[in-house]
């Protein structure tokens, strides 16, 4: 997949988790972060491979964070994601979602703190190598 294409379908799956929650999300909160891939001996290699980190935020008041988050994970659970991790703490008032999809191997966060009013979306793809590209030997 090419950067541009893991940075559309990025911005597709955290506008469609908005939608399910209800919470347009902010542009200005929107970051792409492509780093390079790192092999499990620190090694790096020069042939275009990269990681997608990419994260956004919907304004939301902290009344509407439990729901919102719960639709998500239903939404999820729908469509086949493992649903890893779902807290809620209303002490500390915040809600947290963790997910992967065991078909992809991309990770997906949901956090929504109370002070922030706000709900952040992040997801991550594993090593991507560019369409047209031969991949190098570690």
């Amino acid at each position: 997949m090419s950067r541009e294409d893991a940075q559309k379908w990025a911005r597709h799956f955290t506008g469609s988790m908005a939608r399910t929650a209800r919470a347009p999300i902010s542009e200005k909160s929107v970051r792409p972060d492509f780093t390079n891939c790192v092999g499990k001996h620190d090694e790096v290699v020069d042939d275009g491979r990269f990681i997608l980190d990419y994260s956004a935020r919907s304004p939301l008041p902290e009344a509407e964070h439990a729901g919102a988050v719960k639709r998500i994970r239903e939404e999820l659970e729908k469509r086949g994601y493992a649903i890893d991790t779902y807290q809620e703490m209303k002490d500390a008032a915040q809600v947290v979602l963790r997910a992967s999809s065991p078909k992809d191997d991309f990770s997906i966060s949901v956090e929504a703190y109370g002070e922030q009013n706000s709900i952040l979306y992040e997801v991550s793809t594993p090593c991507l190598l560019p369409p047209g590209v031969k991949q190098k030997e570690i």
